[in-house]
């Protein structure tokens, strides 16, 4: 496998990195708040206006040998934005779940996909659905857990004292057996430079993840969204089956 190509500086405009530092140099019990804030301005500079292409190309190759995608299963998209990976799950029929924490995105994302939803035939599609909620609490999880959770651009949203949570509540949310795949980004950042986004390694994954699940994959994608081109890792993670929730 081949390692991510060392880079200090983070490819977004010095004053769009400037102003997401000073948005969120409050405690981190009002950080969501903050998200809710961004969205409300339409300041979303992370927004792609597509699918990651890496997960297309995942789908496409091992969707079906790998990871078993079809219908009867399930997904999570925390962190969704707008919902366009949320909508690539519902084309390989898996009912999808895009999680946000601002009512405003959850908003854009229904918006964006009843639009698509006329311009598109998506008769074969499984269902998607868009719920308001905090990652961190149990009031909008479903019972049983997902088959599949997607993480993009969302630990490293994450302030450095919420890394063990998130590794903790990855582990309650996939179910044993289901996957966890991780769109390893920004690996080309230093942690030192300050964020959202924040820095990440490969082993800060291993660091968090490798008690509950076992990596099977792990790879740098052909095609990636810009931002990450040369240095995003694609990670799949297999929940271990005797761990429990």
């Amino acid at each position: 496998m081949s390692e991510p190509t060392e880079i200090s500086e983070i490819p977004l405009p010095n004053d769009t990195r400037a102003r997401l530092r000073a948005h969120f140099s409050v405690p981190v019990e009002e950080h969501g708040t903050k998200w809710s804030d961004l969205w409300k301005q339409d300041f979303i500079p992370w927004d792609q206006a597509k699918p990651s292409p890496a997960l297309e190309d995942l789908f496409s190759e091992r969707g079906s040998t790998l990871l078993g995608l079809g219908k009867g299963k399930t997904a999570l998209v925390p962190g969704c934005g707008k919902g366009y990976d949320v909508a690539l799950f519902a084309s390989y029929g898996v009912d999808a779940t895009g999680l946000e924490i601002s009512e405003t995105a959850v908003g854009k994302a229904r918006e964006w996909h009843e639009q698509k939803a006329r311009e598109e035939n998506r008769k074969d599609w499984a269902e998607m659905r868009f719920v308001l909620g905090d990652f961190y609490e149990n009031d909008w999880t479903p019972e049983g857990g997902f088959d599949f959770v997607y993480d993009y651009t969302f630990l490293c949203a994450m302030p450095l004292e919420r890394r063990p949570d998130w590794g903790r509540k990855m582990g309650e949310l996939v179910k044993a057996g289901g996957h966890l795949i991780c769109l390893e980004f920004p690996l080309y950042k230093a942690l030192e430079t300050g964020g959202p986004p924040w820095g990440l390694t490969s082993q800060v994954y291993e660091e968090l993840l490798s008690e509950k699940f076992e990596k099977i994959l792990h790879y740098k994608p052909e095609r990636t969204h810009e931002i990450g081109k040369g240095t995003d890792h694609i990670a799949v993670w297999k929940r271990k089956e005797n761990h429990s929730i």
